[in-house]
């Protein structure tokens, strides 16, 4: 793992890049890079733009390197970190040729529970005619980076247990349950969870709270991982909460299971304790006095 030093330089090097990025943009006008055709707009560009333009690049290209180098030496960094790394690094490269890049991953088609077909991961690049726009996504994708840089940090992760390998970021949980915006009923479970970890001091989010673009498992992977406390609510039999749990014992992470009154539990988890809950008051309840227990601490105020 890197140094604080090291974490600062790698820092004030994307300062630079997202600063020489602002100059650029600011004297390579969409007059300059389109010539009404977008296919053809970066050939057109002025040759001392181009080569500043190609010089940024480099200089993004060989930053990319070194924070990916330094990222899997971090315990809190996900392969969806590296991922996100290398489409956001994507991002700023095409933006200084004036393009915008996309991606998606594999996309199943699908009849109930039969599978119809299967579209591979793809990329592309397609031009841009405002120079505002390619500044502005330049700009986002350096941020998103700069975000992943301030995870490196020793500072910001705990160590726990003999050999010192595992490690989360304090003051935070994860929520594992059913997900769907037409059951209010959910969305009342998933705020009365938050309302209670908040009183702990814990913030607490769910996977429909995650920023994420085609990498949703990956991005909940990293979260049961990092995060200090895993909630879990079976009610539903969702294959995809299960799944979540099982990595997170696979992980050895301790998650608190609950259930609402009559759930059916799997075999796979009949012989782990799973509280019952009559209602939102009543899990309430139960989880507060769950960490009390867990975190030494009373509620704040």
């Amino acid at each position: 793992m890197l140094t604080k030093d090291g974490i600062a330089l790698l820092r004030e090097r994307l300062a630079a890049a997202r600063e020489a990025g602002a100059q650029y943009f600011e004297h390579a006008t969409p007059e300059q890079v389109n010539d009404g055709y977008a296919g053809h707009s970066w050939t057109v560009a002025k040759p001392d733009d181009q080569a500043e333009g190609e010089a940024l690049r480099t200089t993004i290209k060989g930053l990319s390197v070194d924070i990916a180098g330094a990222a899997r030496g971090s315990p809190l960094i996900a392969e969806a970190d590296l991922l996100d790394l290398r489409h956001n690094t994507r991002q700023m490269l095409a933006n200084v040729r004036f393009n915008r890049y996309r991606h998606w991953g594999v996309n199943v088609h699908h009849d109930e529970d039969i599978v119809l077909g299967v579209d591979p991961p793809s990329q592309e690049e397609s031009a841009l005619s405002e120079a505002g726009t390619a500044r502005g996504m330049f700009d986002a994708a350096a941020v998103a980076i700069r975000d992943l840089v301030d995870l490196l940090s020793p500072a910001e992760t705990v160590q726990t247990g003999a050999t010192g390998t595992a490690s989360y970021k304090p003051n935070t949980a994860f929520i594992m349950m059913a997900i769907d915006k037409t059951k209010p009923e959910l969305e009342d479970v998933k705020n009365a969870v938050k309302d209670v970890f908040k009183e702990f001091g814990v913030q607490a989010v769910a996977a429909d709270d995650i920023e994420h673009d085609d990498a949703i498992t990956d991005r909940i992977l990293d979260e049961i991982e990092s995060s200090e406390f895993l909630f879990a609510d079976m009610t539903g039999e969702r294959p995809n909460v299960y799944y979540e749990v099982g990595h997170a014992h696979a992980r050895n992470k301790r998650v608190m299971l609950y259930r609402k009154v009559g759930a059916k539990l799997h075999f796979d988890l009949a012989h782990r304790n799973c509280p019952e809950y009559a209602n939102v008051t009543t899990l309430k309840e139960m989880l507060r006095k769950r960490l009390e227990v867990m975190t030494n601490k009373p509620k704040k105020p």
